[in-house]
């Protein structure tokens, strides 16, 4: 599809011919499934590709080393998307309900993503056997919440984005100085779409 690879591009993050048909076939494996379990809101096509694969890989450049974590990922955003996109990278994708863990290991069985890993399990009560160098997550919980339930894994040297909409609202000033003086805002912008939206990103 054009569309995508065309975002994909002007995001300087191009996608090879496996990736997008990989995408696509992601996007085909939602769709089914969401007819039984309601994984998401947005059903056309044209929409998924830009409100969820092309707003994952508005990322791509802010991610640092290989071994990533998708913390709540529900359809598989952000985590299989820049997966796809970035094939130097490892990513384990958590996520608590039976239902989405279900359907991201369908995914990954499906197209074959040796790279990926999911499990279900509730963020605040993972304990992984090595640390990630990454961690995002994709309008998952307010920040304040999103913080606490994270903190055992902000080790030295950990990168953590967070991915917003529009405005912060006031969750930016419930969160305390010491971690705002660690955290940048950097805006994001959806090609193709009127979709303006930031990143947090908290490194350690």
């Amino acid at each position: 599809m054009s569309r995508l690879a065309d975002g994909a591009a002007a995001l300087n993050c191009p996608l090879s011919e496996q990736a997008i048909d990989q995408c696509l076939a992601h996007m085909d494996l939602l769709l089914r499934w969401n007819r039984v379990h309601n994984l998401t809101t947005v059903v056309e096509p044209d929409e998924i590709v830009t409100r969820h694969l092309l707003d994952s890989l508005t990322i791509a450049s802010l991610i640092r080393g290989t071994r990533l974590l998708d913390i709540g990922s529900g359809g598989g955003f952000p985590g299989i998307p820049l997966a796809l996109a970035l094939p130097d990278t490892r990513w384990t994708l958590l996520d608590s309900r039976g239902k989405r863990a279900r359907f991201l290991q369908e995914v990954v069985d499906r197209l074959g993503l040796e790279r990926i890993v999911v499990v279900q399990q509730r963020v605040e009560h993972y304990r992984p056997e090595e640390n990630f160098d990454t961690l995002v997550t994709r309008a998952v919980a307010p920040l304040p919440k999103f913080v606490s339930a994270t903190q055992h894994l902000w080790r030295k040297g950990v990168r953590v984005i967070a991915m917003k909409g529009r405005r912060l609202g006031p969750e930016w000033n419930q969160i305390s100085p010491a971690i705002r003086d660690r955290a940048e805002i950097v805006r994001l912008v959806v090609p193709g779409a009127d979709l303006h939206r930031q990143a947090i990103v908290f490194q350690n």
